[in-house]
């Protein structure tokens, strides 16, 4: 078929053994690839109860059919590993840059790394030569220079994924980032690697990818373009990427730092920039302006926060996460609760200090050891009394979006929501739906669910009227004909929409993503491959992915407590129903995740039915879980 690579690689790093194996026909067809593919082969290859350190603990990488194509945006890869931040069955998804559409050019859709290195390694992929290198000298060096001397090395074109020393030392907020730019991996993925002794990976192919149907294929990508090139922000995205979205930075300021743009390959919007700064000099490729926005919530200046960005990712660390375990550890050291761990004062947000506590975090050195077990290993260390005082935390990581900080919205959407109930936990694996930053007239939600596969009967659901809905009259939607948004039914539909774009390899940011619809992803993927599908099998598809996870998370024993809403989200500032006419009290959010489970078909306890599962074909996992007892507990 077209599309696929065709073969599955799998590297034993105990064994120093390579192998090979075909793509199978009936794993594509239940699951599409990418994203779908990886669940798949972590459920059956990560065992309950697996430590995220131990070499039993597989990485499972794959680029779905439509990576390596000119499809608009289809350059995402994903990552599959028991993760140690919250010990769940954990995705992680990047930005390809040139990593995935190298790595199907080699002639593979999925990479299965076992074992682990006695010595540091990294892992060359060039089309069919696969080799252990030593990463002796790489060891110890940040993922600037780690990627920059496996170039120098190897020459480009080249995709590479490297961790810095804070994967090295197994921090549990470690990333891996692809082409020193895309991040990979909130919940520790740079970790496992780490754990791993694997320094890199670095992969070139010069087979490309083939499409069953060039004509067709090269038509439905041509009216794409064309109505991209008519969309009217498309200059604004060009010239100023995320700023366009969140002006943070004055423009003029930005436009003297940044010195070029760039982009995953087939993206044709660009969302990244090299930036150079003066005095130091400082030359650095930057995920998003994202990145520079945590720092400068903690009062650093724009140059500051660049500054600040560029270390942390250089170390391999989450952001976020930093941030997150340094206020936690000055709100307990403000009440006596830390007395006696080696932290003498109360940690400053200064660029010297900042850049002090990430060394030490990346190292392990003296305190950092304890702020590098992340926000969750803080609050096992310190025990319930402390949990009143940690930022909002969901599976033991840090909530970036929320009434309160890193990133302040206040309106319940479904990303928001998603953070509770992804199987990973927070995430922005829903953040396709309407409700993305931005608050909508509810009379556009239909034309735009429609367009992500909802059915018709769900539309209805998620955009009751006030009458339909018992609890309408409580949020005040009394006005004949008025309508409210459901976000727990909408946050399903999110999901599986999510799964479908990363299955296939596309790209779910809201400038690329909506340019998509459910019938296009069909006509491309059939197209790609030559396996003619309709939109229902693309989204359903999606759905037996979704479940499947949840269910490997299930057997591991997460369930509906470990969907609970922080505590700073009841007690501190709260959500308010999108809409914006009532506070989400602790009630309302638990009938959201009634609601978010009925839509899904789960039991009241977050836990896949068995009816559900057998309608999946999931048949093996609905058995696994009536055998440990999950059922009976429900």
């Amino acid at each position: 078929m077209g599309g696929y690579a065709g073969s599955i690689l799998t590297v034993d790093l105990s064994k120093e053994e390579i192998e090979r194996r075909p793509l199978d026909e009936e794993l594509i067809g239940s699951f599409l690839g990418g994203f779908g593919v990886n669940i798949k082969l972590a459920y059956d290859l990560i065992k309950p109860g697996t430590d995220a350190f131990s070499p039993e603990n597989p990485i499972i990488l794959g680029a779905g059919p439509l990576v390596g194509t000119v499809a608009p945006g289809s350059s995402r890869i994903y990552a599959m590993a028991k993760l140690p931040a919250n010990n769940t069955l954990g995705w992680a998804g990047a930005g390809g840059m040139s990593f995935g559409c190298m790595f199907k050019s080699a002639g593979y859709d999925h990479l299965i790394i076992k074992g682990r290195a006695a010595e540091p390694v990294y892992l060359k992929i060039f089309d069919e030569e696969v080799e252990i290198g030593d990463a002796g000298e790489l060891w110890g060096k940040g993922v600037e220079r780690t990627s920059d001397e496996l170039w120098e090395k190897f020459g480009r074109p080249a995709g590479v994924i490297s961790i810095g020393q804070a994967g090295e030392n197994l921090v549990k907020f470690a990333m891996a980032f692809v082409d020193k730019t895309s991040t990979l991996g909130r919940g520790g993925f740079g970790a496992v690697m780490g754990s791993k002794n694997l320094k890199a990976i670095a992969v070139r192919g010069s087979r490309g990818v083939r499409v069953s149907d060039p004509k067709r294929f090269t038509k439905l990508c041509d009216e794409m373009f064309e109505r991209m090139r008519k969309w009217p922000p498309l200059g604004e995205w060009h010239e100023f990427g995320f700023l366009t979205a969140l002006p943070f930075f004055p423009r003029d300021w930005y436009l003297e730092v940044r010195k070029r743009r760039i982009c995953c390959v087939s993206c044709p919007v660009g969302d990244k920039d090299v930036i150079q700064l003066e005095e130091p000099p400082l030359t650095r490729f930057t995920t998003s302006a994202v990145n520079m926005l945590t720092p400068m919530l903690w009062g650093l200046t724009y140059e500051e926060a660049i500054r600040c960005a560029a270390v942390l990712d250089d170390y391999g660390l989450d952001i976020f996460e930093f941030f997150g375990v340094l206020e936690f550890a000055n709100r307990l050291y403000e009440r006596g609760m830390i007395d006696g761990e080696g932290l003498g004062s109360r940690i400053e947000y200064s660029l010297p200090s900042l850049m002090e506590w990430a060394k030490k975090i990346a190292h392990r050195e003296g305190f950092g050891g304890i702020l590098a077990e992340g926000v969750g290993g803080m609050l096992r260390r310190f025990g319930r009394e402390a949990e009143r005082f940690a930022p909002p935390t969901v599976k033991g990581l840090t909530a970036y979006v929320g009434p309160s900080g890193p990133l302040v919205w206040d309106r319940l959407g479904t990303m928001e929501f998603d953070q509770l109930v992804n199987p990973r936990g927070p995430h922005a694996a829903s953040g396709g739906s309407p409700t993305y930053f931005r608050v909508r007239p509810l009379e556009e939600f239909a034309p735009h669910l429609r367009r992500m596969g909802v059915p018709e009967e769900a539309v209805r659901r998620i955009l009751p009227e006030a009458r339909d809905w018992p609890w309408g009259e409580r949020l005040g939607l009394v006005s004949p004909g008025e309508r409210g948004l459901n976000v727990g039914r909408l946050t399903r539909y999110s999901e599986d929409w999510f799964t479908a774009l990363a299955s296939l390899g596309v790209c779910a940011r809201g400038q690329i993503n909506r340019f998509y619809h459910a019938r296009l992803l069909a006509e491309l993927y059939s197209a790609a491959t030559g396996r003619e599908v309709g939109a229902e099998e693309i989204m359903k598809a999606a759905e037996r992915s979704w479940n499947l996870l949840r269910a490997a998370n299930a057997r591991e024993g997460f369930d509906r407590k470990d969907d609970a809403f922080p505590l700073a989200w009841l007690e501190g500032p709260r959500f308010a129903e999108y809409t914006g006419k009532v506070e989400i009290t602790g009630e309302i959010a638990e009938r959201f995740l009634d609601d978010y489970y009925e839509e899904r078909g789960w039991s009241g306890r977050g836990i896949p039915t068995k009816e559900k599962l057998l309608d999946l074909g999931l048949k093996e996992a609905a058995e696994e879980l009536e055998r440990l007892g999950a059922y009976r507990q429900s």
